[in-house]
């Protein structure tokens, strides 16, 4: 009875250090890991995402956007008839308002959109845009329907009544869905085609018509 009383004691102290190491040490040890862990998957993934926007390339076309504030263009078919003129004006490097006139066979048509580009950092960029478009004729001279072009001037928007009297009045909302590719360096900097689909929609009589457009810009 001597001797297990001390051996008893010394067993409970080894205990309680070893309790004592294990509650102040783990905690520390685990919590080091998961910062490390937390860290190297932080910067992994800063290596991996977005990689070509961090490059030489994609600064470039960014700086582009942020310093081109003005364009001008021509365009053929969609809302300015067989064709028109287009300028640009750009308040923001993604933002810019489209001011264009153009015609076909016996109208005019003129009015504005709101574009945006859904890229920067991209010579290739895909855009869409909405706007008011008018299409007018100045005199009421008789004249064939058929003859007018584009030819969904005549058979989506063109009423009896406006083939006898010989007019052409629309107010059209419409909305565009594009993609362009703009010179960013070397000879061409600054020259730009694109491609685009239109949907026109009369707000007198809600007719309605897709249609599509082609066109060359040059940003300045």
């Amino acid at each position: 009875m001597i001797f297990v009383k001390p051996a008893a004691h010394l067993n409970r102290s080894v205990f309680v250090i070893a309790f004592v190491f294990l509650v102040g040490v783990l905690p520390s040890t685990h919590c080091k890991a998961a910062i490390l862990w937390k860290t190297s998957k932080s910067t992994s993934s800063s290596k991996s995402r977005f990689n070509y926007d961090r490059s030489a390339e994609a600064r470039e076309v960014s700086h582009f956007w942020v310093h081109r504030k003005l364009s001008l263009g021509v365009a053929t078919a969609g809302v300015y008839g067989l064709a028109g003129g287009v300028i640009g004006i750009h308040f923001h490097p993604q933002w810019s308002v489209d001011l264009g006139y153009g015609g076909g066979s016996h109208f005019q048509s003129f009015g504005f959109r709101v574009k945006k580009l859904l890229l920067l950092s991209s010579p290739l960029n895909p855009y869409f845009g909405f706007g008011f478009h008018r299409w007018e004729r100045t005199t009421s001279r008789p004249f064939d329907g058929d003859s007018v072009s584009p030819h969904y001037v005549a058979q989506k928007f063109m009423s009896e009544a406006d083939r006898l009297n010989g007019r052409i009045d629309e107010r059209l909302v419409h909305g565009s869905l594009g993609l362009q590719y703009v010179f960013t360096e070397g000879e061409w900097v600054g020259c730009g085609l694109f491609a685009e689909i239109n949907y026109l929609l009369s707000v007198q009589d809600f007719q309605s018509t897709p249609t599509g457009s082609l066109g060359f810009n040059f940003f300045f």
